[in-house]
């Protein structure tokens, strides 16, 4: 049970939850109801995107159990007392999984691909390991590179469905309204969205982890700017998310009917603005690993919107 519980840890179990919570709650609560109202019938089937998501999350779980193999000497300065590998399992075993994921999650992405009719697609996905090897090997050990291609990948996860199910409807001939207004700009606020908070979150578990990483040589943002000023670009970014939640919210507001998720919007702005109070208090290394797991709170928050929207579609 101890290994078990050690492997789970290891792929990041709970963040692999909200990408599969990211992709169903994007597909059946903003494209299916979309798909509905234009009298379209979805071009991609259940089998296919379930293939999709799989893929997603082995690649996933595999770039996390490879940073664990590169963050050993930094894990053994941060977190001696809570290290997977080389304590409660074998290093080499962050190899095997990482080897085995990657191929698994490639091979899927491929006949997803091939099903929607573009197999060229399945390049994506060797595209996204790449990256996140590369991120693992040098870019999270780098000035704000390895935090751009984290928030990068999590506001992907919701693209690459979006991205499958163009090539699929483009294949079967109909209509295409997957570039239309509506559409787009929901795609556009929930990738704003998931990405600005992944960039908040990184900076925070940056500064949460500046002892060991300042000690192997990496040049992230907190030891490059220094904390004070690293909080700075928190800060900008959190009130950045603010205005953008302020002016939806309005909107929101101004049409009839939408109350239900005005309402909803205005606490997802108390959120952000706790949010902000926490990082101003923060000063030990303990509220920093409260302020990410509070983040990551934050994030499932604002994926349940689509819900919301999913009642104001029907």
């Amino acid at each position: 049970m101890k290994e078990f519980l050690a492997y789970l840890k290891l792929i990041r179990y709970t963040n692999l939850i909200i990408i599969v919570l990211t992709q169903y709650f994007f597909r059946h609560f903003i494209l299916l109801p979309l798909y509905r109202l234009e009298d379209v019938v979805p071009p991609m089937g259940e089998l296919t995107f379930f293939l999709l998501v799989l893929s997603t999350v082995l690649i996933a779980a595999a770039g996390y159990a490879i940073n664990d193999y590169f963050d050993m000497r930094v894990d053994h300065i941060n977190k001696p007392d809570k290290m997977i590998l080389g304590k409660i399992i074998p290093r080499r075993m962050a190899i095997l999984i990482h080897g085995f994921f990657t191929g698994a999650g490639i091979l899927l992405s491929f006949i997803a691909a091939f099903m929607v009719g573009s197999w060229k697609l399945g390049l994506v996905s060797v595209i996204i390991t790449y990256m996140l090897w590369r991120y693992s090997h040098r870019y999270k050990a780098s000035f704000i590179t390895g935090n751009f291609v984290i928030a990068l990948f999590s506001a992907f996860v919701m693209f690459i469905v979006w991205l499958y199910e163009f090539y699929a409807q483009l294949n079967t001939g109909q209509a295409i309204i997957l570039w239309k207004g509506l559409l787009n700009t929901f795609l556009f606020l929930y990738l704003f969205f998931a990405f600005l908070t992944s960039f908040i979150r990184e900076i925070v578990k940056d500064i949460e982890d500046i002892e060991g990483d300042r000690r192997v040589g990496c040049e992230t943002i907190p030891i490059k700017l220094g904390i004070p000023k690293a909080k700075k670009v928190i800060y900008s970014m959190i009130g950045l998310m603010l205005l953008f939640l302020g002016l939806m919210t309005t909107i929101v507001f101004l049409k009839p009917h939408y109350n239900l998720l005005g309402f909803y919007l205005a606490f997802l702005i108390l959120l952000f603005a706790y949010m902000l109070s926490l990082v101003i208090k923060a000063k030990e290394k303990q509220d920093y690993s409260f302020l990410s797991m509070y983040i990551k709170i934050v994030m499932l928050a604002g994926i349940f919107t689509m819900q919301l929207v999913y009642i104001l579609l029907r």
